[in-house]
């Protein structure tokens, strides 16, 4: 399953860079107009896991999870003041030369913007699974994409829905491949829950 993320990196990634977020279409010209993440889209955090109602068995579990989100924030040197991001770590920095190379070749102009937007949809993917014991599925991820703050930076109300909706595909599709480089582990769950949710998509792709 994985194979089909690879494969459309190339186009998630002109979908970020402002193809399709600067309302072009595929045969227009590439405009990266990534908007600036500011608020609480520059700060925004994962969500903590989710504690059913009980005897109070999950608190260990909660626990648990919350410290090692803490262990990838501190291993993977992620700001914590809202600052933009750039990648530091080697993982980091094969994920963006990735996208860096595939949009340059579609034409597009690699920016700063491009590379905190790119690392921080990745570092909120993998928190958040972090956060949910490493079991996430097709509703786990839809919630996460729905409640996102960065998402919602990305996609204003205004642009078409046809647009809106090829864009939010786009920035699912970069943040799960990101997964694979910055939390491996989460990254099948996260692929086939992504593809689950848009089968529109994927299925016409394969």
């Amino acid at each position: 399953m994985s194979r089909v993320i690879t494969k459309h990196l190339v186009l998630a990634s002109a979908m970020v860079t402002g193809l399709l977020l600067s309302g072009c279409t595929s045969q227009e010209e590439v405009s990266p107009e990534i908007r600036p993440l500011t608020g609480d889209a520059a700060t925004a955090k994962s969500q903590d896991p989710i504690v059913t109602e009980g005897n109070g068995s999950e608190q260990p579990d909660m626990d648990d999870a919350l410290a090692e989100r803490d262990q990838f924030v501190e291993d993977q040197q992620l700001p914590l003041d809202g600052s933009p991001l750039s990648a530091v770590t080697p993982e980091q920095k094969q994920f963006i030369e990735e996208q860096r190379t595939h949009v340059e070749e579609q034409g597009g102009v690699w920016t700063p913007e491009a590379e905190s937007l790119t690392l921080a949809l990745t570092a909120d993917a993998c928190e958040t699974a972090i956060s949910n014991s490493h079991e996430s599925d097709a509703s786990t991820v839809q919630m996460h994409i729905d409640t996102s703050p960065l998402f919602a930076s990305q996609l204003p109300e205004t642009l078409p829905e046809d647009q809106r909706a090829q864009a939010e595909i786009g920035m699912a599709d970069i943040m799960v491949y990101g997964m694979q480089h910055m939390c491996p582990d989460d990254f099948s769950q996260w692929s086939d829950a992504v593809m689950e949710i848009y089968p529109e998509y994927y299925g016409s792709q394969q």
